[in-house]
């Protein structure tokens, strides 16, 4: 049986490598509305036109609030945990919640300065949240191609590989930037969003449910 100490120090390393990664997925946004983009009335709708159309949509989407779990292992240590983002203009609040609901930390920031408070009280700082995932861990992930890929849409800055579509012209699979990402699931509505995501590369995976999106997030 592990002793309490030990117990704490996976506990503790388990978070650690949690709020790594949520830090690259949740984090550089402002706050705009949707521009909604249509294929004119009578339109034979191609996949491709489908893909391009949803494509224009997601990207002018930088304002929301979800609800999931994540869990995952890098470097052969596993994490789990809820997640409660909420991104309002140009500030974020990101809580992380333990397998039994309680709080564990919290992500904050805005442009220039992204701050993570544990339950513990301990605080960390820095400019920008790639800066402090490698202050605090040791190593940092592609932050704003997470942004993008969350969202169901290749980051814009970067080239990628192979892009697979459904039927209605959203993303089945991407390789991009050395990672292969997999979208299981969508919710229903409009713009559809992606409801079970997985992630890969040489040194991390996960899997991403995301349980309810909400369009022009408040503080509540």
């Amino acid at each position: 049986m592990k002793c309490p100490s030990l117990r704490r120090q996976l506990y503790l390393r388990e978070l650690s490598n949690l709020a790594c990664f949520l830090l690259s997925v949740f984090i550089l946004s402002a706050c705009v509305t949707v521009e909604k983009h249509q294929l004119p009335p009578g339109s034979e709708i191609s996949k491709q036109a489908a893909w391009e159309v949803h494509r224009a949509n997601i990207q002018s989407l930088q304002s929301w609030k979800l609800k999931g779990r994540v869990a995952g292992k890098s470097n052969n240590e596993g994490f789990r945990a809820g997640v409660q983002w909420n991104q309002l203009q140009h500030k974020f609040v990101i809580d992380l919640h333990g397998p039994l609901g309680r709080k564990v930390a919290v992500i904050t920031g805005e442009q220039g300065n992204v701050q993570l408070k544990t339950s513990k009280g301990e605080r960390f700082e820095a400019d920008d949240p790639e800066e402090l995932m490698q202050s605090l861990f040791g190593y940092s992930l592609p932050v704003n191609g997470l942004r993008h890929w969350l969202l169901g849409i290749p980051d814009p800055k970067q080239t990628h590989g192979s892009l697979e579509l459904d039927e209605q012209g959203r993303l089945m699979q991407l390789n991009q930037a050395g990672w292969l990402i997999d979208y299981k699931r969508y919710h229903d509505g409009s713009p559809v969003l992606p409801a079970l995501i997985q992630i890969s590369s040489q040194t991390l995976s996960a899997n991403i449910k995301v349980d309810r999106w909400a369009l022009g997030a408040t503080e509540n």
